[in-house]
């Protein structure tokens, strides 16, 4: 049947009539379209936009406080980097200028400490007061200790800026020189550019003109913004240091960390190539002339070799790296274990510190001396190790 145009127009009316009804009666437009849920969200949408405004215009403020603080830093004559291994090849430089010979260097924990007159409390927990500057500037959370320590500085109608303040380690060196030559040391540290204070010494005189003694050195650190920029650079810790890699185990150079001797025949360590020091050392115990050290230097897996041997009742050593051995030439050294059946070897390692820290030693021992062979390893990277041994079932590891 065919439709007129009438028709059709009615149908299509009555259709969008029908719609409309079943979408009024059954669509509900009411929980779709709700005014409060709009209102709420553009509350919130308001509270965030005000938010971002607030922080735009504080902006400005946290600017001139990190250029504040970086000012303050850097008219501070304090260590901006504060590292026990940098702290050793600094003294290591007085040491020898000053004709020290010292047989132990030993630290203490990094405490927080006023930078005044004021005697420190003891056991003081709170951070520094440029720590919490720096994190008031990064908007970080303080710690209660921390917090409590701003409030009572502020409370009671005190308006008082708290002391400045600063991180601390101690350096505590057993020492043995001509009384002449340490007051030379202590001249030296007293008047070299970075605030180093010396509270205590302790001396004896075992005979003739030398002495043996103690001696603490405060080494004090300030906190340092993220991308915070030394500008004294006539005084910067990294002038102080002598950086390089020179031989350290000639005459002039420091000893291998452990060389005093005790409880083991040889020591290693083994370190990043960002060291100031060689990646690998390795040296006889109680070798005060440094006579017996071989190193290498490299961002990658060393090749350490261990040879011992037995002809009668004497003991025989010989050991290398790629760039050394000792004895040269491939001879033999006579040795008497420290401990009866053993030989007792220490390393020192440490973590990796980056991506592309690949510094480590790959260890082959060959022995024919009867000898059970003890390896003693310290700080190696839990993760990916430093230390690897090419047989270490003949071998006796202790890893801590």
């Amino acid at each position: 049947m065919k439709l007129s145009r009438r028709e059709k127009f009615l149908i299509i009316v009555l259709i969008i009539a029908v719609i409309g009804y079943i979408g009024i009666k059954y669509v509900p437009f009411g929980e779709i379209f709700s005014l409060e849920e709009l209102k709420a969200e553009h509350a919130q949408k308001k509270q965030a936009y005000d938010a971002m405004s607030q922080n735009i215009t504080q902006k400005n403020v946290f600017e001139e406080k990190a250029r504040s603080l970086t000012e303050e830093i850097g008219s501070l004559n304090v260590i901006s980097d504060l590292q026990q291994e940098k702290v050793i090849v600094f003294l290591n430089n007085y040491f020898a200028k000053s004709n020290i010979d010292v047989s132990g260097i030993s630290f203490t924990d990094a405490s927080a400490v006023e930078m005044s007159h004021i005697p420190e409390q003891e056991e003081s927990k709170e951070i520094s007061s440029l720590e919490k500057i720096m994190n008031d500037i990064k908007e970080t959370p303080q710690s209660e200790a921390g917090t409590e320590g701003a409030e009572g500085t502020q409370g009671s109608g005190d308006t008082k800026q708290p002391s400045m303040s600063a991180r601390r380690i101690s350096a505590n060196i057993t020492f043995e020189s001509t009384y002449n030559d340490m007051l030379n040391f202590i001249d030296a540290i007293q008047n070299n550019p970075v605030d180093i204070s010396i509270t205590n010494i302790s001396t004896l005189t075992p005979g003739g003109n030398l002495l043996q003694g103690n001696m603490a050195l405060n080494f004090y650190e300030i906190p340092k913004l993220d991308d915070f920029t030394e500008t004294n650079t006539d005084w910067i810790w990294n002038d102080l240091v002598p950086f390089g890699k020179n031989n350290p185990f000639s005459m002039e150079g420091g000893s291998l960390l452990g060389s005093s001797g005790g409880n083991y025949d040889f020591y290693m360590s083994v370190v990043p190539e960002s060291s100031d020091l060689p990646t690998v050392m390795l040296g006889k115990a109680g070798d005060a002339q440094r006579t017996t050290y071989v190193y290498a230097d490299s961002n990658t897996a060393e090749n350490v070799s261990f040879v011992f041997n037995k002809e009668g009742d004497k003991y025989y050593y010989r050991y290398g790296t790629r760039n050394s051995s000792y004895p040269s030439g491939g001879g033999w050294e006579e040795f008497t274990p420290v401990s009866s059946g053993n030989v007792y070897i220490k390393i020192y390692s440490s973590s990796r510190n980056s991506t592309t820290d690949s510094s480590g030693v790959n260890i082959s021992v060959t022995n024919t001396s009867g000898l059970n062979i003890r390896f003693d390893i310290e700080g190696d990277d839990s993760s990916n190790p430093r230390i690897y041994f090419k047989e270490p079932r003949e071998l006796i590891i202790t890893r801590r």
